[in-house]
C-alpha cells in the first residue's frame, strides 16, 4: 500500500553527481583516466551510497514493528461487523443462530428478550403536530420545545423489569462522535400512564441526548403498554429516529467454524447448537479432561452416563468441513497453520493431548520473565499457532491438538450488508446495514497510519492547532473554524479567541450555549499555561449588490447572483472570518458573466455596522464577522444590436 524510498538516485546519478563537483573544485579534472585514484574512490563511494539506500528502504516487517512499538502502537486488529434486527416472526432466535444474506454469514451474538412484548407505533409530537414513524420516513426533531416521543407496545410491559429501549438515529454530517464525557444537550424523561398522577422515570440515555444511535434503559414501577419519552431542553441539530426497538438481537458477521460448552446437569444443549457437527465429549479428571466415547445426544440432553455423575460435561463440536485435529510432535518452536481466512484470536479455544488426557491450552501472551506449562502464541500475519521453546511456553508434548473453538470473519467485507433474515421460521428485520468490521493491519499500514495521525495536533501552540483541535470537538457539528489573536478583536493582553459557525439547516445559526461550553471545555485540555481561550460565534453581516449593465445577449439572473455570491458571502460561499470584499474582483467577475456587455454601475453594501467601506468602494469586514448576500439587484440598460433593431431587455 505504501512505499518508502529515502533515496531515489541511482549509482551512476551519484557517480555522475560527483564528478560534477569534482569539476567544480578542481576546474580542468576528468575523470577520462579510469586508473585515477580520485576516479576508483568515486566510483567506491556512489556503490557503497546505493547499497546502503537499498538497504535502508528494504525494511522487514520486525522493524515496522519496532518504531510502531517506540510510538506507543499497535497495529488494529481483525474485527467482525455488527447489526441489530428486530424479530418479526412468531419464531425467536436463539443465540449463535446463523443467517446467510447474500452469501454472508451472520450470527446472532446476544438475544436478550423473546417474549412477546414488542413495539408497535411510535410517534412524535412537536409544534403542535404529530408525526408517525414509518420505514421510509424518519421522525425528525426540529429545535421547538416541548417535544414527546410517544411509543406504543404490543402487550403490557410488566413491572420491575427493567426496560431496553433502543433508538436507531441517523448519523448528521458533520458531527463527530460524542464521549463519555460529553454533557448531552437535552435529558429525556420517560412518562407511563399509570391511572393517576403521571410521575417522570428517570433515565439511562445512552444516546447522549439523542446525538448518537443507542440504548434507552429504566424500570417502572407499573405495567403499562404506552411510554413517552419527554425531551428537555435545547435540541442539538436535527436529530433523525429511523427506529425504535425493544431489546433488539445483536447480530455478528462472522461464521463458527467448531465450539465447546461446558455444560452442568441435566445437560442439555442450547437449541439449535451444534445442530449436524461432529460431536466430542469429555469429564474433567485429574485437572485435564478425559474424552468419554460412549456419550451421545438425544432430545437435546446428553446421554450415556454411567457410575458417578460428573459436574461438568464439555461438548466440543465443529462443522464435518473444518480440520479440527492437528498431530504435535514435541518440537520447540512448532507451528500449526490453521485452514481458515479471516480467524478471530479472541474466539481459539484449544486443547492438547498428553498422555491419554486433555488439557486447555491458552492463546496468550505471556508476562515477561514467566514460563507456562501449556499455551501457545497467534500469529497473525501467518495464520498460525506457534507454540514455545522452553523460554515462554514448554515444548508441547507429542500428541493431538484440538481447535475447541474457532470463527471467522470477512472484517470490512461484511459492511454495508442489509436485508430480512429469514431461517427456520425466524424473521429478522435489520434496524441498519451492518457497520463497525475491520481488517487486520499488519506493521507497514499500521507505521503509516501513526505517523499520519501524529501529525495532528497534541498541544495548542498555534492559531492553526486551535482551529484542527476545535473541529475535532466531540459531540459538535462545526462548518467553519477560526482562531485569531484576542488584541486583534478587542481583547487586552495575550490569548486567543476561537470562532465558530455550526452546521446547521438555519442558514444563519448561531453558536448556542452548549456548543460554546462544549468546545471551550474540549480546548481548555490542549491550551497552554497563561494562554486565556474565548470561544465566540459568528456574527453575520449582510451584504446588498446594486447593478446596472449593458448586455450584449441574453443574460441570465442566476449566472449574475452566482458570480456575486462567490465574491461576498462566506455562510455557504467561500469567504471566511473577517474577509474583505474588494470591489474591482467584483466588477470583473460580473463583467465576465455571458451576455454583458458593460457594467455600467456597480454598488456594493454592507447592511450592518461590521463591515467598513474601502476608499476603491469595496467591504473590509471585522475580524468576528461572516458576510452573506442579502439583497441583489440588476437593472438592464436598452442595447442597439448589429441588426439594426432595438431589442426589448432580458428581464432579470
Amino acid at each position: 500500500m505504501y512505499s518508502l524510498n529515502l533515496n531515489t538516485t541511482g549509482q551512476e546519478e551519484l557517480y555522475e553527481r560527483a564528478c560534477g563537483r569534482m569539476a567544480q573544485l578542481l576546474p580542468g579534472w576528468s575523470d577520462a583516466i579510469p586508473s585515477d585514484p580520485a576516479v576508483a574512490l568515486l566510483e567506491l563511494a556512489s556503490y557503497l551510497s546505493h547499497v546502503q539506500d537499498r538497504e535502508i528502504n528494504t525494511l522487514r516487517a520486525r522493524h515496522y514493528l519496532a518504531y510502531l512499538k517506540l510510538l506507543g502502537q499497535m497495529p488494529e486488529k481483525l474485527a467482525p461487523a455488527r447489526m441489530l434486527a428486530v424479530p418479526g416472526g412468531c419464531v425467536s432466535p436463539w443465540p449463535g443462530m446463523r443467517f446467510e444474506m447474500d452469501g454472508v454469514p451472520f450470527e446472532a451474538a446476544s438475544v436478550p428478550y423473546t417474549g412477546p412484548c414488542r413495539v408497535k407505533d411510535v410517534s412524535l409530537a412537536q409544534g403542535g403536530c404529530r408525526r408517525v414513524l414509518r420505514a421510509d420516513a424518519p421522525l425528525i426533531f426540529t429545535h421547538e420545545t416541548p417535544a414527546a416521543l410517544e411509543i406504543t407496545f404490543s402487550v403490557p410491559f410488566p413491572p420491575g423489569v427493567p426496560v431496553q429501549l433502543w433508538l436507531e438515529l441517523q448519523p448528521e454530517p458533520g458531527r463527530m462522535e460524542p464521549e463519555e464525557w460529553t454533557a448531552p444537550p437535552v435529558q429525556l424523561l420517560a412518562q407511563i400512564e399509570t391511572g393517576g398522577p403521571q410521575g417522570g422515570i428517570p433515565c439511562r440515555d445512552g444516546t447522549c441526548g439523542l446525538l448518537r444511535s443507542g440504548y434507552v434503559m429504566f424500570t417502572p414501577p407499573v405495567p403499562f403498554d404506552t411510554l413517552c419519552l419527554e425531551v428537555e431542553g435545547e435540541i442539538e441539530g436535527e436529530p433523525r429516529i429511523s427506529a425504535v426497538a425493544l431489546y433488539p438481537v445483536v447480530l455478528e458477521q462472522r461464521r463458527t467454524r467448531s465450539q465447546c460448552l461446558d455444560l452442568k446437569a441435566p445437560f442439555r444443549l442450547p437449541p439449535g447448537w451444534g445442530k449436524n457437527w461432529i460431536l466430542r465429549f469429555f469429564s474433567p479428571q485429574n485437572g485435564g479432561w478425559r474424552e468419554e466415547k460412549h456419550l451421545f445426544v438425544r432430545e437435546g440432553l446428553v446421554k450415556g452416563l454411567s457410575g458417578q455423575t460428573p459436574e461438568v460435561v464439555r461438548v466440543a463440536a465443529w462443522e464435518p468441513d473444518f480440520p479440527a485435529l492437528y498431530p504435535l510432535r514435541e518440537l520447540p518452536m512448532e507451528t500449526v497453520r490453521l485452514e481458515e481466512c479471516g480467524i478471530l484470536p479472541a474466539s481459539l479455544r484449544l486443547m492438547v493431548e498428553e498422555d491419554g488426557l486433555w488439557y486447555d491450552c491458552p492463546v496468550c501472551q505471556p508476562e515477561k520473565g514467566l514460563t507456562l506449562l501449556r499455551g501457545c502464541r497467534w500469529d497473525e500475519t501467518r495464520q498460525a499457532l506457534r507454540f514455545g521453546d522452553g523460554r515462554d511456553f514448554c515444548v508441547p508434548r507429542e500428541g493431538r491438538l484440538l481447535v475447541a473453538g474457532c470463527a471467522c470473519t470477512l472484517g470490512t467485507g461484511g459492511n454495508g450488508a442489509g436485508g430480512l433474515l429469514v431461517r427456520d421460521g425466524v424473521i429478522l428485520r435489520p434496524l441498519a446495514p451492518a457497520s463497525g468490521g475491520q481488517d487486520s493491519e499488519d506493521g507497514k499500514t499500521a507505521f503509516f497510519r501513526a505517523a499520519k495521525e501524529l501529525e495532528r495536533p497534541a498541544r495548542a501552540v498555534s492559531l492553526a492547532d486551535y482551529e484542527a483541535l476545535a473541529l475535532r470537538t466531540p459531540g459538535l457539528a462545526l462548518a467553519r473554524v477560526r482562531a485569531a489573536p484576542a488584541v486583534r478583536l478587542g481583547g487586552a493582553g495575550p490569548g486567543v479567541v476561537v470562532l465558530a459557525k455550526p452546521r446547521s439547516a438555519d442558514p444563519l445559526p448561531p453558536l448556542t450555549r452548549w456548543q460554546s461550553e462544549q468546545l471551550s471545555a474540549w480546548l481548555d485540555r490542549f491550551r497552554m499555561i497563561g494562554v486565556p481561550v474565548e470561544v465566540r460565534g459568528p456574527r453575520y453581516c449582510p451584504v446588498e449588490v446594486k447593478l446596472r449593465i449593458q448586455s450584449a445577449g441574453p443574460v441570465s439572473e442566476p449566472a449574475l447572483r452566482a458570480a456575486a455570491f462567490r465574491h461576498t458571502d462566506g455562510v455557504t460561499g467561500p469567504l471566511d472570518f473577517g474577509a474583505e470584499l474588494p470591489y474591482t474582483t467584483l466588477f470583473s467577475a460580473l463583467s465576465a458573466v455571458s451576455g454583458v456587455g458593460t457594467v455600467r454601475a456597480l454598488e456594493l453594501r454592507a447592511l450592518s455596522g461590521c463591515g467598513h467601506r474601502t476608499q476603491e468602494g469595496g467591504i473590509r469586514l471585522e475580524a468576528d464577522a461572516l458576510p452573506y448576500l442579502a439583497r441583489f439587484q440588476v437593472t438592464e440598460d436598452w442595447e442597439v444590436y448589429e441588426n439594426g433593431r432595438d431589442d426589448p431587455p432580458v428581464s432579470v
